[in-house]
């Protein structure tokens, strides 16, 4: 008797079934939503990076990809390096980007937006616009009000930036009518404040959304696929809620849209927007049942999916009709065809670091899983290497198991040695935390990654291996190490994270400093049944960290009863002192790394912060792509 498929589509039947918008049929129900790269070059027009980054989501089985938002006139640019559409020039890249990725395998849709008010006038070279001269609560930037004939004015551009890309080849348009942008300033009453016809009433605060869809259809027919992404609450006084989206997609059904993105929040809540490691994955799935409920349009579902066992579930709970990957689908853009092909092993998951977002070390999207993303060529032009080398890697943080995995692909012979006590580098250390356990299923993706690309794995030994190169680990612990001398028994940060001191439950514990180690320390001593008290010089904590990560370790801090104050002396009845950065060190300063004894011919970085230590990894992809050989132009 055959066996029966234990993977693919046999276990996730509702991810793997063809779903129609318009006039389009999609293969599966994977979607890459709109993500900001800035992979567009200085003038706008599609560059070779952006092409590469969506080819190969096309490729890996993505049943549609929808772009990052493409301008539909120069002052509502979000970014400098942004996608545009907003004159006919750009229509041979934007075709070129179609085209290609239909040969991939994919269906193309174009998100289409105008920044509003959230944005720089220094980025656009225009004053900002919105509905109402109300200023973003980030950017404090002053908008103009628009007047009727400058509205109309841009309800046209929208219009003829849709027909620009459906001209190319795109085979939809999706309306960016969420997170607060020109769009969604309209429809919220949190942002227009008018009393006029684009005002007041729900029907009057659409008017610009349901002119843009009249044009849209006007021009291109009905059954040219056409979504509006939403956010169904924006999390913030005065602004949008279920409810009242809820009437407003009744109304956006009426208007004969083919899918709704359902996200939440604005630029006054964007923590919401980008949730952080540790935050439940498939958030909002609830909130985009409770609008799937009530309405007859294919719901896409965000927020932090990134399994397809997540995917699957609110498919099949009808909560959502597609399920949007949005970073995963930056970390492993064969996130699909792993899952199909029953290799979820395979998968190098996303960690929900937000690095891609903040863009730390480049001005465009980055990612220390992926980092190739955005170049994903990068090994093919390097090729093999002419003479295989021998390299022993002495470490196994994130970085070290990346240049490993880039060596053995060129070609070379790699051997890890895992150190007793230190197997994964401080992202182990961080994976202890209570709420960053992601940081070891990131590990353990890698090492399977390096091991797949013949990469061997060696326990700590005193034999003396041959090889041509050694590279070894240093760690940056910029801690400050005045204080810690001057505190009889005080200890720093990474001594308790990396357990070399015991935690006992019960006693005083008092942790000082601002920097993300330091907070963290303190939630795992409380974790441990300490009583913690975090002392920071100002209100904010973990202020070398993405903004999410002071909101959620400030939430599990009180959780576990740890105490939040400002100060920096210590109580006299205090059994432990912990001692955090000293904000005078940073990357470049010798005495904040931690550097192994033993001969090396290269060292690879390790780092506790998120964008610190993907600093790190891209670092050691340029080493172990320089190693037996020159560099290929990254460019």
């Amino acid at each position: 008797m055959p066996s029966v498929p234990t993977f693919g589509a046999a276990i996730y039947p509702h991810l793997f079934t063809p779903i129609r918008l318009g006039r389009l049929t999609l293969p599966n129900r994977m979607m890459v939503p709109a993500l900001t790269t800035s992979f567009a070059e200085a003038d706008g027009s599609v560059g070779e990076a952006l092409i590469h980054y969506l080819v190969e989501r096309a490729a890996g089985g993505f049943g549609a990809i929808v772009t990052e938002n493409i301008g539909v006139h120069p002052g509502g640019r979000v970014m400098p390096r942004m996608v545009m559409a907003d004159d006919d020039r750009y229509i041979p890249g934007l075709a070129r980007l179609a085209g290609a990725v239909r040969d991939a395998g994919g269906v193309l849709i174009g998100q289409i937006s105008h920044a509003g008010r959230q944005t720089r006038s220094s980025i656009t070279g225009q004053p900002l616009v919105a509905p109402s001269p109300i200023p973003c609560p980030l950017n404090r930037e002053m908008p103009h009000e628009l007047a009727i004939n400058e509205i109309e004015r841009l309800e046209r551009a929208f219009v003829e930036t849709a027909c620009r890309l459906a001209v190319s080849g795109f085979e939809g348009v999706e309306i960016h009518g969420a997170h607060g942008y020109l769009v969604g300033g309209f429809l919220s009453p949190y942002s227009n404040t008018r009393t006029d016809a684009y005002g007041g009433s729900l029907d009057n605060r659409m008017r610009f959304l349901r002119n843009i869809l009249r044009g849209i259809k006007l021009r291109l027919g009905d059954d040219f696929p056409l979504i509006v992404r939403i956010s169904a609450d924006e999390f913030i006084d005065g602004g949008l809620n279920v409810d009242q989206s809820i009437e407003l997609v009744l109304r956006l059904e009426d208007e004969g849209i083919h899918a709704l993105s359902v996200s939440v929040g604005v630029y006054g809540s964007f923590n919401k927007v980008s949730m952080i490691t540790g935050e439940p994955e498939g958030q909002w799935l609830e909130m985009a049942g409770l609008v799937k409920a009530r309405s007859h349009l294919p719901i896409i579902g965000v927020g932090r999916i990134k399994r397809a066992t997540v995917a699957e579930a609110g498919l099949a709970t009808d909560k959502i009709d597609i399920a949007a990957f949005g970073r995963a689908s930056i970390a492993d853009p064969h996130l699909p065809r792993r899952v199909l092909e029953g290799r979820e092993d395979d998968i190098q998951c996303c960690l929900g670091c937000n690095v891609c977002l903040g863009r730390s070390s480049r001005p465009e999207i980055i990612c220390p899983i992926n980092p190739l993303v955005g170049r994903e060529d990068l090994l093919c032009r390097a090729g093999a290497v002419i003479t295989a080398r021998t390299v022993v890697v002495h470490g196994s943080c994130l970085a070290a198991l990346t240049a490993a995995w880039v060596a053995a692909v060129r070609g070379h012979e790699v051997i890890v040695v895992e150190l007793n006590g230190e197997n994964g580098g401080m992202q182990a250390w961080r994976a202890r935390v209570p709420g960053q356990e992601e940081h070891a299923e990131v590990l353990m993706a890698a090492r399977r990654r390096a091991a797949t690309a013949g990469v061997r794995f060696l326990a700590e030994t005193t034999k003396a291996t041959t090889a041509d190169a050694v590279w070894r680990v240093r760690r940056f612990e910029p801690i400050d190490r005045r204080r810690l001398a001057a505190g009889a028994g005080a200890v720093s940060s990474y001594d308790v994270l990396a357990g070399r001191v015991t935690v006992v439950p019960g006693s005083r514990l008092v942790a000082i400093g601002d920097d993300l180690s330091i907070a963290e320390a303190a939630l795992l001593a409380a974790a441990r049944g300490a009583h913690v008290t975090l002392l920071a010089s100002g209100p904010s904590i973990a202020r070398d960290a993405h903004p999410g990560y002071r909101e959620v370790t400030r939430r599990k801090l009180r959780q576990f009863g740890a105490e939040i104050a400002t100060g920096s002396e210590s109580p006299a009845d205090t059994d432990v002192v912990v001692v955090g950065h000293d904000p005078a060190l940073n990357y470049d300063s010798p005495d904040a790394w931690i550097t192994p004894s033993g001969n090396a011919t290269a060292y690879v970085a390790d780092a506790y912060e998120p964008g610190v230590f993907t600093a790190g990894v891209y670092k050691a992809v340029t080493l172990a792509l320089a190693f037996g050989g020159p560099e290929p132009n990254q460019a």
